[in-house]
């Protein structure tokens, strides 16, 4: 019965059809509200008990998936995040230490690539870039307070890093040998999500750039918006070089004729490591930070080599970058194996 047929039967005083009517109405919305009850409490149930794929159910990871194909389809890698005024940008707000424990200084530094094109014709070639000792000197200050840095603790145990004492030495030194015989690697991450699969294999061979072969690239400056997972974001002033020149420079080796796929980071300890397509990493705004606000980079910011990428997430912006490794297969990612979204596209 339509609105207007009931206003006649109203106007014409018959109360029992309208009471029918209202009636057939009630039990026709109840009927429905209880399938759509019963059909959620279903596909809730389903979620909850689907396999898990890394700490996320795999129905809402294959949901995350979907979204990341729909957000590649419309925006791409090549939309341009909004550049602001330098008087705009404020000092980054301290947040993840992973990776961070203890300071190093440029000098012990060295950033390892591997499945670069013609590697043992360039400069800097090593026929082994994982025998490279990181040469720590102390546990990093944390320069204000932070939730996640006062969680930070220093380890103890830091092989090719700082110890306290003799003892500690030669225990980290056998504790490290055993590591690379059992798993054939140089580093396995010791943090929350566990070590990483594209962890390089001992004999790796490839380059050792020190920072100095980094800086002839040109010297590039962006004012743009870091956000974070969180909520929260902040307009900073950077410094470095782009990624795409430094791919450029060192290009990678084809796989089958052509580019490979994807790019893969991870700090020096492997603690911590990123994965991105490589047109994310050719991205005008991909930059290798080497500076912050016009000074050096703090070591809680990453020092002395960092990502911003201000099309991603804050937690797809690895810090103290250790290696770049060209790669055709998807690589691990750290917070995806906590249950967030590879893609983390903005």
């Amino acid at each position: 019965m339509s609105e207007r047929e009931q206003e006649r039967v109203v106007a014409s005083g018959d109360a029992a059809v309208v009471k029918r009517e209202s009636a057939r109405r009630t039990r026709r919305s109840f009927l429905v509200g209880g399938v759509a009850a019963a059909a959620g409490y279903g596909v809730a149930r389903w979620i909850a008990n689907s396999p898990y794929d890394g700490r996320l159910q795999s129905a809402l990871r294959k949901t995350l998936n979907v979204d990341a194909v729909v957000n590649r389809t419309v925006f791409g890698e090549r939309g341009l995040a909004p550049t602001y005024a330098v008087s705009d940008a404020k000092p980054l707000r301290l947040n993840g230490v992973i990776g961070l424990d203890n300071t190093l200084p440029v000098e012990g530094w060295r950033l390892q690539m591997a499945g670069v094109a013609n590697a043992k014709s360039a400069p800097f070639y090593a026929p082994d870039v994982t025998a490279w000792e990181y040469k720590y000197t102390a546990a990093t200050e944390p320069g204000e307070a932070d939730h996640d840095l006062k969680s930070a603790k220093t380890s103890e145990l830091n092989p090719g890093g700082a110890v306290d004492s003799e003892a500690g030495a030669s225990l980290a030194a056998r504790i490290e040998a055993m590591m690379k015989a059992q798993s054939k690697k140089r580093h396995e991450g010791n943090a929350e999500a566990g070590a990483s699969r594209n962890a390089l294999d001992i004999g790796t061979p490839g380059l050792l750039l020190p920072m100095a072969e980094l800086m002839k690239l040109q010297h590039v400056e962006l004012v743009t918006e870091f956000k974070c997972i969180e909520g929260w974001s902040n307009v900073t002033h950077w410094g470095g070089v782009r990624l795409r020149d430094l791919i450029e420079a060192y290009p990678p080796e084809k796989i089958n004729g052509r580019e490979p796929r994807y790019v893969y980071m991870e700090t020096p300890d492997g603690d911590y490591y990123c994965g991105y397509d490589m047109k994310a990493a050719r991205h005008p705004q991909s930059l290798l930070v080497t500076e912050m606000g016009g000074q050096p980079l703090k070591q809680e910011h990453g020092a002395p080599l960092r990502l911003h990428m201000p099309i991603k997430y804050g937690y797809k912006q690895i810090k103290r970058i250790g290696l770049i490794a060209y790669t055709d297969q998807k690589p691990d990612d750290y917070w995806e194996k906590l249950g967030y979204d590879w893609y983390a596209g903005l």
